[in-house]
């Protein structure tokens, strides 16, 4: 997969829209949000199209899989517990993207076992920050 930079001329929006749409993600797809920082990411992705977005709180998830799980603020081990969770409930072929204090060792080496232990190949890791940005998708059998 090749992950494409715009060189301009388009919105921070279209921007995100574009990275979505390379790791397969539309508007129609289904997206699991866990974590702090879930309503604001819920209420972009309702602003801009996206309608089968739910957050993911310990609550009867939603019946279908999803293409997409997102964490923004991966962090502690009660997170990582329920992302485990969670990950089980990714489709085969779809994506995970974990964001992760890049000064945690510990945080960053659980997400790398849970990663790998759920069955995930990251494909791209982006440096944001002080963060990491995993980008990670389920082996299709």
């Amino acid at each position: 997969m090749e992950l494409i930079i715009s060189d301009g001329g388009s919105s921070p929006a279209e921007g995100v829209c574009a990275f979505l749409a390379g790791l397969g993600v539309s508007r129609t797809s289904s997206i699991h949000l866990v974590g702090r920082g879930a309503l604001a990411c819920l209420s972009w992705l309702c602003r801009h199209g996206f309608d089968e977005v739910a957050i993911l709180n310990g609550a009867p998830a939603p019946a279908e899989r999803a293409d997409l799980l997102l964490c923004l603020a991966a962090s502690g081990v009660p997170t990582f517990e329920r992302l485990g969770i969670e990950m089980r409930r990714v489709r085969p072929g779809g994506a995970v993207i974990l964001r992760i204090d890049r000064r945690s060792c510990a945080d960053r080496d659980r997400a790398h076992r849970l990663l790998g232990r759920s069955g995930f190949r990251v494909e791209h890791r982006l440096r944001s920050g002080r963060s990491d940005v995993y980008v990670a998708r389920r082996a299709v059998t």
